[in-house]
């Protein structure tokens, strides 16, 4: 099998007494979009956390990069996202006094080289990059179908848009990895519909995802591949329909065994 692009292997995250993950193994290629689904509480967002830099994990190791891959134990949130790994929050994280062009911007500075002094004295570089970067958010505020909402403030978008804000966002920093963390949570099915389009449009250009959804109607669609945990272990793994039979799967969710489900059908 060709060189995964992400490589978790091993990982392990205790919080006192309670085992949010145990031995987690997790390979992602490049061009995969990767379904990560379970019950609630069964480490999804904890495994992101240890990814992106926000946690440290206690065992296991985190690689990245399809030809050199580089340990990411120990680096800071900031410097995996300078590697190329960006992702969306449970709760979305906007700023809401600024436009929603201005959030996008501020997506844009992982790639920008001037600094703040090369801002504050208006370089020839420095105008250059903002250029750059306005002319690149509006790109990306096209792609997710807000560009008519450019200069409205954050706070003002209703709750849907400032999904796809959110999302507009993190490809700013130009990722080689996109982790999107229950981005359907809260959508209505309009909006649900939307964002199913929307990723449909991702994945179109070739951009290698992670997905944590609760809502199948999204995750299975638009998944390569499912993996699934459960009490913070990986129960299964493998193609959409194979996992929606999966006896481990279906008593994970419901909380029965197989033969209940199939006497409940």
């Amino acid at each position: 099998m060709a060189q995964a692009l992400l490589e978790v292997e091993g990982l392990t995250k205790r919080f006192g007494g309670v085992v949010a993950l145990e031995d987690v193994t997790l390979r992602v290629h490049q061009g995969e979009t990767v379904g990560l689904i379970g019950p609630n509480g069964a480490g999804k967002t904890t495994l992101f956390n240890c990814v992106t830099g926000l946690l440290r994990a206690d065992r296991g190791a985190i690689r990245f990069g399809r030809r050199n891959p580089e340990s990411l134990a120990g680096l800071a949130a900031h410097h995996i996202v300078q590697r190329g790994i960006a992702r969306t929050f449970q709760n979305i994280r906007l700023f809401g006094s600024m436009s929603v062009l201005e959030n996008v911007v501020l997506g844009t500075y992982q790639r920008t080289h001037t600094g703040l002094w090369g801002a504050a004295l208006a370089t020839r570089e420095a105008r250059q990059e903002q250029q750059w970067a306005a002319e690149r958010a509006m790109e990306l505020l096209e792609l997710v179908r807000l560009q008519d909402r450019a200069e409205a403030l954050g706070a003002s978008l209703p709750f849907g848009l400032q999904r796809r804000l959110e999302i507009a966002r993190a490809l700013a920093s130009d990722p080689v990895l996109l982790l999107l963390d229950e981005p359907a949570a809260g959508l209505n099915p309009v909006e649900k519909q939307a964002l199913l389009a929307l990723i449909q449009r991702i994945k179109a250009q070739g951009l290698t995802m992670v997905l944590i959804e609760h809502d199948m109607h999204v995750v299975m669609p638009i998944s390569d591949r499912v993996v699934v945990l459960d009490y913070g272990k990986t129960i299964a793994e493998g193609s959409a329909e194979a996992i929606q039979r999966d006896a481990r799967v279906i008593e994970a969710y419901l909380g029965v065994p197989q033969r209940g489900a199939d006497a409940a059908r």
